[in-house]
């Protein structure tokens, strides 16, 4: 596929994100959405549980996406702004805050000795996990994973004398795989504020760019590095989400 525009990222991750609200957020009104969907009954692939309650707050706009199980809760809620909602939903819930992020610009154009990782470079991811999960036992999953991920391209790592240090892997998506991949970043300890990162970060987000892939960036709002980290590399912040996980 061909390079990804800005334009064509910016419509990508509105529609990733569309997802999980069960409409079009760039067309959703000013002020508070309600949207009882059964699809937040369903477990969501790659994350391990439901998200039972997304509400995404972008701008002027709070979509809010519930099971049908919390559509009493909900009702009590109707007429009610933006804030009230959402005092509501972190008095009754435990609620995640989730910054999400949408690529803009490149910003790095050297990776150092970020590299994309092949399949034989295996052994070297196998030792990097080790080091990173010490009580972590890789079975044949591990090499699964990262040979079914190597195959398209989507792990990228920053080499240093030999070993691993900062890896970008991929997990699977809950919506529009192939078109949008997130890039986790690990680095391990010792290794950390000696730009490693940024050059993966920055490698990884090129490379899906180039192959017509939106890269797709979040994490815990309290994760401030981790949001400098994206912002260093062309995200910019997209908005925020409140998920109730089950």
């Amino acid at each position: 596929m061909p390079r990804l525009t800005e334009q064509q990222i910016a419509a990508l991750t509105h529609e990733f994100y569309s997802c999980f609200v069960g409409t079009n957020v760039s067309e959703a009104p000013p002020g508070v959405s309600l949207v009882c969907t059964d699809a937040r009954n369903e477990p969501m692939k790659g994350l391990g549980c439901k998200y039972s309650i997304y509400a995404l707050v972008k701008d002027e706009k709070c979509i809010v996406a519930y099971a049908p199980h919390y559509a009493a809760f909900f009702e009590k809620l109707r007429g009610k702004n933006t804030a009230d909602v959402l005092t509501c939903l972190e008095a009754s819930f435990t609620i995640t805050k989730v910054q999400l992020m949408s690529f803009r610009q490149e910003c790095v154009r050297e990776y150092g000795s970020a590299q994309i990782l092949k399949k034989e470079d295996y052994p070297l991811y196998e030792a990097f996990f080790c080091t990173a999960h010490p009580t972590a036992s890789p079975s044949s999953w591990l090499r699964e994973y990262f040979e079914e991920k190597t195959t398209r391209e989507y792990f990228t790592g920053f080499v240093r004398d030999g070993q691993l240090v900062s890896v970008c892997d991929a997990p699977d998506m809950p919506y529009l795989a192939h078109r949008v991949q997130h890039t986790g970043i690990l680095t391990l300890p010792e290794a950390r504020r000696k730009g490693y990162a940024r050059c993966t970060a920055a490698l990884a987000a090129h490379h899906l760019i180039e192959r017509g892939i939106c890269p797709q960036w979040e994490c815990r709002i309290t994760n401030t590095a981790s949001i400098a980290l994206a912002e260093s590399i062309g995200y910019e912040k997209y908005g925020i989400a409140y998920i109730l996980k089950e």
